[in-house]
């Protein structure tokens, strides 16, 4: 886009539309900044005009919510953007035209008007798959049901109970530990930190992590 034309979309109507995708199978090794670019190239692929920030060095109007870890996988990703509408352009049209531009393991799964801004996010639902080797589902019970601290950042040490709703553990080929998490402004716990609390007892040799859903503070899934 020409600096004169994003000078001139500062004065077209815009509309907001938020993005729920997945990010899974290989996507699960592209990492934020590359996946912001390829929002964009995506959107400008789909003929999709995008309103820009103003100043010297423009960006294009779009936000995604906290960056995942490198390797985790997701079904609730979200991406907010600003649309220069100057078409009327509707919700299932925007789907319409992102549903094929996106590189394998990125699908877009819904569009629509953004209800709740990012900052409501409050708690986040993961599954951890952890490969069983000298400990079994009722070993990871008992873990789980005291308190387990971990070293969360250098210096700073937390009781995993604190940022944790809820931790129910099956038994599998991997153990699955189904986790809701704290995950906002105040009590932010990255899921790695369940593996911590697992190694400090046992060793895990392999694991995956899946981001199931995503919740405000009245545990509401977010939209």
């Amino acid at each position: 886009m020409l600096l004169s034309e994003i000078i001139n979309s500062a004065n077209l109507s815009t509309k907001n539309f938020r993005v729920k995708f997945e990010k899974a199978g290989v996507a699960k090794y592209i990492s934020h900044l590359d996946l912001n670019r390829i929002f964009s190239r995506a959107i400008a692929r789909a003929g999709i005009e995008v309103a820009h920030s103003e100043g010297f060095n423009p960006h294009p109007k779009i936000a995604f919510v906290s960056a995942l870890s490198l390797g985790t996988e997701s079904f609730c990703e979200f991406a907010d953007m600003k649309i220069i509408d100057t078409d009327n352009i509707s919700e299932s049209e925007i789907f319409d035209r992102l549903k094929n531009v996106f590189p394998s393991g990125i699908n877009i799964k819904e569009v629509y008007a953004p209800k709740l801004d990012f900052k409501y996010i409050d708690r986040t639902r993961f599954y951890i798959f952890v490969k069983p080797t000298g400990f079994g589902a009722s070993d990871l019970e008992e873990l789980f049901s005291g308190d387990v601290t971990v070293e969360k950042k250098p210096g700073i040490v937390i009781n995993l109970r604190d940022y944790t709703d809820n931790i129910a553990i099956s038994d599998g080929d991997y153990i699955k530990i189904d986790a809701v998490v704290k995950t906002n402004r105040e009590m932010f716990l990255n899921p790695e930190n369940i593996i911590k609390g697992v190694n400090a007892k046992y060793i895990v040799e392999d694991y995956f992590i899946q981001k199931i859903e995503m919740y405000d503070k009245d545990l509401n899934i977010f939209v």
